[in-house]
């Protein structure tokens, strides 16, 4: 068995919190731009944070190998052309889009919380469309989810979390599970083709960030992208940008090619409690007895097909 570097579950522990902490940075940006406006504009809008953040992305993946990206590109079958193309609308367009706007409507808490919905609602949509079974244990993470959300619907409301007022922002946020249940789908057909990830992430991330700055031009004019201040360069560009979203890609591969994926999996499903830990102390968000009850919940339904049953010795 090959050696492991003491340092390596560090790279696993660190795709894990900074995958956690980018709802609560997004928060703490949103509200910045809100309340220090430049020109009675706030500087902080969907379209520049994802220009910024899936430019970086997209030019890291690609640049790391372009020659098989433009090969690829040239003999891709219509069919994987498809699916990568739905890729990129719903991971790159539409979810982003529902969750930023989710995002600004709800606490953080409440949001993450709301978000492990996309578990079952991937089990879901594989079982009907893909027709594959339902993970082991499947039945027991629906239970203990919804549990976790109904007794922070019930009892949480009062307390800042899970109110149900706020529908514009629940409706977004069931939108960007919707899309990213259903480009969890589609990246299990793309993974048949073999595609580098340069094409499948890169070009994605690349085609996203042009909508958005499409979408920004439009909207706000070219001006919009001259607010930048040197705040706003610092917080969106240096840790939104490069160490949350291209930190969590970067950690992600190196994680896949040093641990197994269900490990990865169970890396990445923790950051749940990274992002609510850090909402309640960088955000003050409200951290009582009924959202730790409600978080306990959801993370053992998240988490618990990670744990394998201890065979009985005999």
């Amino acid at each position: 068995m090959a050696h492991r570097n003491n340092a390596e579950p560090l790279i696993l522990l660190g795709y894990g919190l900074v995958s956690g902490l980018r709802s609560t940075v997004l928060k703490g940006l949103q509200g910045f731009g809100a309340s220090h406006p430049v020109g009675g504009e706030n500087p902080i809008s969907f379209c520049n944070v994802f220009f910024i953040a899936q430019s970086m992305v997209g030019l890291a993946l690609l640049s790391a190998e372009p020659r098989i990206v433009w090969r690829e590109i040239r003999t891709i079958s219509p069919a994987a052309s498809r699916a990568v193309a739905a890729d990129s609308f719903l991971g790159c367009f539409l979810a982003p889009l529902a969750f930023y706007h989710s995002l600004d409507q709800l606490s953080v808490i409440t949001q993450t919380l709301l978000f492990s919905l996309t578990l079952p609602a991937s089990g879901f949509l594989a079982l009907f469309w893909l027709k594959e079974k339902l993970p082991e244990r499947f039945a027991l993470s629906l239970m203990l989810i919804f549990g976790g959300l109904l007794i922070g619907i019930l009892f949480g409301a009062t307390g800042g979390m899970m109110s149900m007022d706020n529908w514009m922002g629940l409706a977004w946020g069931l939108v960007s599970v919707l899309a990213t249940s259903l480009r969890n789908c589609i990246r299990r057909k793309i993974a048949t083709y073999q595609l580098s990830r340069g094409l499948t992430v890169g070009v994605s991330n690349l085609a996203g960030a042009l909508v958005f700055a499409i979408i920004a031009y439009l909207q706000y004019g070219p001006d919009h992208f001259l607010l930048l201040q040197t705040w706003w360069v610092f917080w969106v560009i240096v840790v939104y940008g490069i160490t949350l979203s291209l930190g969590t890609e970067v950690l992600r591969q190196a994680s896949g090619r040093l641990f197994s994926v269900s490990q990865v999996a169970l890396a990445g499903s923790g950051s749940i409690l990274v992002t609510v830990v850090s909402a309640a102390v960088v955000l003050g968000e409200p951290f009582t007895a009924v959202t730790a009850l409600s978080l306990g919940l959801i993370l053992a339904g998240v988490t618990q097909r990670f744990i394998q049953p201890r065979l009985a010795s005999g």
